[in-house]
């Protein structure tokens, strides 16, 4: 008999968390669930963890393998070959709180106008002894900047007259729940964002067209904290390439499909554009190697928004001296590494001629 709920758990070098992981799984109140672990090319270690449980618990774990590498994939490879009838993400180094399924369950299969639902999370140390946070909405909440880049992509969605326009939200990956008939209609995930980054947000811009979002507003998940060596596996960091490169898909993406066909929403690209190269302009004002990248990005900003004083203001501090830069960019001191980009490619980021496809561009 099939499962009512498909748990998708990716893993590649957790170790010893994979363990934990998975017995906050096993301790859900709600038993009817498989749990789907994809084995993304893991390290033996935890390819090892992975097989013990599956042999343990051969009527609830099932072991797959998804060769291309990237968290993308694997979710993807976990949801088609699941039996559930609603998807549940996580990740290998998160747990799952008792509750989790069984709320997020019975709040979709009682709203048939729902896509998707999420929860509030607690903010676990690497170590898993010490709650850093609690009760947190998730990764796009809190910040002015975070509301504001929310308000441009809830914008793109006006030519679609969607009447749930209202619950418009963005949710990480590991606290998703969604039917799998739903998400296999909105495409799944773009594995143009392989390995990682982005590609939960632009999975709930799709989903977002098919039915409307929901955030429990309680915690059911440990989302457990990066130590410092994997942050930089991920180039986490804001000025790298590959979190640059992401951007641009990212943005790529949203034109073909809220773009290139809807020429009311080319103001909201450029607004976009605008917001991204200012923030990131800004950011880049701390290193010595990237001032001149930064002042670029920020003075296209301001051709692209010149109404918009905010950026006019960016754009001026950039003629300070540079000793005055930590104070008025908000950095504490001056940084010496060197950038993993040049100007050839500083000049083809969030540039508009990027966008343009056959003859229309928002410019």
């Amino acid at each position: 008999m099939k499962p009512i709920i498909s748990v998708v758990l990716p893993f590649y070098r957790e170790g010893q968390l994979l363990a934990s992981a998975i017995d906050s799984v096993l301790s859900q109140t709600f038993q009817d669930w498989e749990l789907v672990l994809v084995d993304n090319n893991a390290s033996e270690e935890t390819r090892h963890t992975a097989r013990s449980y599956a042999d343990s618990y051969p009527e609830k774990i099932r072991l797959i393998h998804e060769p291309e590498q990237g968290v993308i994939s694997a979710r993807n490879t976990g949801i088609l070959q699941s039996q559930g009838e609603f998807i549940a993400l996580s990740d290998g180094d998160d747990l799952l709180k008792p509750e989790r399924l069984k709320r997020q369950y019975e709040v979709l299969a009682s709203r048939p106008d729902l896509a998707m639902v999420a929860c509030h999370y607690d903010l676990l140390s690497y170590d898993g002894q010490t709650v850093l946070e609690e009760n947190c909405p998730g990764f796009t909440h809190g910040s002015q900047n975070i509301l504001e880049w929310k308000s441009y992509l809830k914008a793109l969605f006006q030519p679609l007259h969607l009447n749930h326009i209202e619950s418009f939200d963005l949710f990480g990956s590991p606290f998703l729940f969604f039917r799998k008939d739903v998400a296999i209609k909105a495409g799944l995930m773009d594995k143009r964002f392989n390995p990682r980054d982005l590609e939960d947000f632009e999975f709930c811009m799709r989903m977002f067209e098919l039915g409307g979002f929901y955030l429990i507003p309680e915690s059911l998940q440990f989302y457990r904290a990066e130590n410092a060596d994997t942050r930089r596996n991920k180039h986490k960091d804001k000025h790298t390439k590959m979190t640059l490169d992401k951007l641009q898909v990212f943005f790529t993406v949203l034109w073909e499909r809220y773009g290139r066909d809807y020429p009311e929403n080319h103001p909201v690209f450029r607004s976009l554009l605008a917001f991204h190269l200012n923030n990131f302009g800004c950011y880049l004002m701390r290193f010595s190697k990237g001032k001149g990248i930064g002042a670029s990005w920020i003075r296209r900003a301001v051709f692209l928004r010149p109404g918009d004083l905010r950026y006019w203001k960016s754009y001026t501090k950039t003629f300070l001296p540079h000793r005055t830069h930590p104070r008025y960019f908000d950095f504490p001191e001056e940084r010496q590494e060197e950038l993993e980009f040049d100007r050839t490619f500083a000049n083809r980021f969030l540039s508009e001629k990027s966008y343009r496809t056959g003859s229309v561009e928002f410019t």
